[in-house]
């Protein structure tokens, strides 16, 4: 009984390794992570005014006061705080922040101040339908979480891949 556990345990590590999954974190794990969380989320809202001002542009970001090196390193501080802190928790649940942002900015437009927020909720919702979808279409077992993402976000990624090439030409 002990080694069929033991190999159960490794076999949902791997999975939620390789291609992620929201059932392998426990709250001692979340309590682990969360002051990653709580210094990137911090760190990333107070950013959102320079950040805004950033995409106007380097020379007229510089104009407006914005020391672009310290912002830029602190966004990269930030993003990575957050991703290492998720990736240590649920793996590469790859898709979301991918796809979510860029749907988010196309329907409200460059403002980070509303891009921030509601990415992170609509980032849940997408997880959660994902995740309760992975449960639907395994059964009687489970399809994980970042597979039904992938299925979802890789024509979501190629659609945007697509608007991008034929803004540029």
């Amino acid at each position: 009984h002990t080694r069929s556990c033991l190999v159960s345990w490794a076999r949902r590590c791997v999975i939620r390794d390789r291609v992620g999954s929201i059932s392998g974190a426990s709250w001692e794990d979340i309590k682990l992570m969360s002051p990653y969380l709580a210094v990137g989320f911090v760190l990333a809202f107070f950013l959102v005014p320079s950040l805004n001002t950033l995409a106007l542009g380097d020379d007229v970001a510089t104009g407006l006061g914005v020391n672009v090196t310290v912002v830029r390193g602190l966004a990269a501080l930030s993003g990575v705080l957050l991703c290492a802190a998720v990736t240590a928790l649920a793996g590469p649940i790859s898709f979301i922040g991918l796809m979510v942002p860029h749907l988010i900015r196309a329907l409200v437009g460059p403002d980070l101040k509303k891009i921030m927020p509601l990415s992170a909720v609509c980032g849940a919702c997408v997880l959660l339908i994902s995740d309760v979808l992975g449960r639907i279409w395994g059964s009687p077992g489970e399809l994980e979480s970042g597979i039904v993402t992938a299925l979802i976000g890789g024509p979501v990624f190629i659609f945007i891949i697509r608007k991008v090439r034929v803004r540029s030409l």
